[in-house]
Order: C-alpha cells, then structure tokens, then sequence
C-alpha cells in the first residue's frame, strides 16, 4: 500500500455516552447544496475509444487547462456536533473533506482548487480528500467523474450517503455507503463491489487519502518490502543501500517522488504517526 493511503475508518474521539443518551443530545444532519471551487478544467473525450485498449470501452481525456474557472459542483454534506463531511459525488464520489469543527481543520487534505491533471487511467485526477477506488490497480475509471448517489436520513440520527458506479472493464458495480452518527467525532464507510461469476482477473479496491505529510511523521505499515512504480521490489522499513529509515518522512528528503507498497507481512492495520 502507498504511504498516502489512510484506514476507511477515520477515529478521533469515541463518546462515552449510549446511544440512547446520544440520539437524545446529539444530532446528525444531512444536505446538499452547490459550491463553487477555482477549477483548472479537462477537455472533451477523444472521438473514438482505441479499439480494443486496456481501457476500452471508455474514452480518454488528453486535454488540460492552465486557466482556472469558477465552477459549482455539488457538495453532500453530513455533519453533527463534532464533524462536517463534505462529499462531491461529480467528483467520482470523493470524500473531498473531513473538518473538525472546534478547529475548524480538516484532518483529511481539503484542496480547495480542483485541478484536473494526466494521472489516472483515463486521464484526469485531482488530488485530495479521500478517493474511492475499486475494479483496477490504481484510480479507478471513475475517479474523476459524476457517480450515482442517494441520501438516507436515518430516525436514528446516523445520516448516510450512498455512492456507486459501474466499471465498464471489469462489468462490475460497486457501492460506498459514507456514515456519521450522532455524539460521535468519527465517520465509516462500508464498500460493496460486484463481479460477474465468470470473472476470474484479479481485481483491487481501495481508499487513496491525502493527508499532510510533514514534520516527525511514521509511516506504520507491517511488512519486510514495497514495491515502487518501476516494479522493483527493496527492503522496508529501512533502505540498506543509504542506510535510511524510509518509513519517517524526514528520511525521504533525497532522490525524486516516491511511493511505496508495502507487502511480505500482515497487513490487517496501517496508518501515520506524527510523534511530535
């Protein structure tokens, strides 16, 4: 796994009140409403789908904008007492924000530009907030692009917004159901995915998080090596070759960009630890 990716359940605070005294003080609310973010656009699909490409049916998008445009998407929004989770279902569904608000800081990257850029399958990717991913290794087709959604407004107080999609390459649907309770300073997601019954290629699902990398921070992924974008695979947590401790951000000030997935060990946890 990347050292960017985050848990799909995101902890600060458990109340220790029941829930019976939470739905009594505590409330959770659910709505949705357009906003407008500075917006560096992509272009129109290519006229044609590449024939039988590792990406067919879909089109690509091969055109990027350095002008940037007020543009409104439209922002669903669970909050309660301690939370406001801003979500952009035109935006592939991302969890574009989570903002504590006796802070008023969002504890997931809250990019406050989008920015669409030649990253992902079909090309276009913004970075930030928390990305679902599922059908490929990688940003998922739908990364980029509006998915179908519904709001649930539970008697109970536990507000949802349910997300999903097909991917055309796998003849798979997936689902991401976004929870907030009442009286409580956390959210989870549930992840549904479908795979026709003749399918037998590996498939990959996943949560892509944007978090601030800075200062004393330790990356925690269990296992013995990673595996860069070039294939290769090396040590972890420590590169021998220059004797540094690769997992602390601090230590990675040398070379070019870097991504690691971590495999050779169990991996039923991970997670950042800023020790300062």
């Amino acid at each position: 796994m990347k050292s960017a990716i985050a848990p799909a359940l995101v902890l600060l605070v458990f109340s220790s009140f029941s829930p019976a005294l939470q739905a009594a003080s505590h409330s959770s609310v659910i709505k949705e409403y357009d906003q407008a973010f500075t917006t560096y656009a992509y272009s129109d699909p290519d006229s044609y789908s590449h024939g039988l490409s590792r990406f067919y049916p879909y089109f690509r998008y091969d055109g990027f904008t350095d002008t940037p445009v007020q543009k409104k998407w439209k922002v669903v929004e669970l909050s309660n007492d301690y939370l406001r989770i801003l979500i952009l279902p035109e935006i592939g569904g991302k969890i574009w924000a989570a903002i504590e608000k006796s802070t008023g800081k969002s504890f997931i990257y809250f990019n406050h530009v989008v920015k669409f850029r030649d990253v992902s399958m079909r090309g276009p990717w913004t970075s930030g907030g928390m990305e679902p991913n599922y059908g490929i290794m990688g940003h998922t087709p739908n990364c980029f692009s509006p998915v179908d959604y519904v709001v649930r407004r539970n008697p109970t107080a536990a507000q949802a917004a349910s997300l999903g999609s097909s991917i055309c390459l796998r003849r798979s649907n997936w689902r991401l159901e976004i929870n907030l309770a009442a009286g409580q300073a956390c959210f989870s997601t549930r992840s549904f995915c479908t795979m026709p019954p003749v399918w037998t290629s590996r498939t990959t699902r996943g949560m892509n998080v944007g978090i601030k990398a800075a200062g004393n921070l330790e990356f925690i992924h269990p296992g013995t090596q990673y595996l860069g974008h070039d294939g290769r695979a090396s040590a972890w947590p420590t590169n021998y070759a220059n004797g540094r401790g690769i997992s602390w951000y601090e230590q990675n000030s040398f070379g070019s960009y870097k991504s690691y997935h971590v495999f050779g060990g169990p991996s039923e946890f991970f997670g950042g630890y800023w020790h300062d």
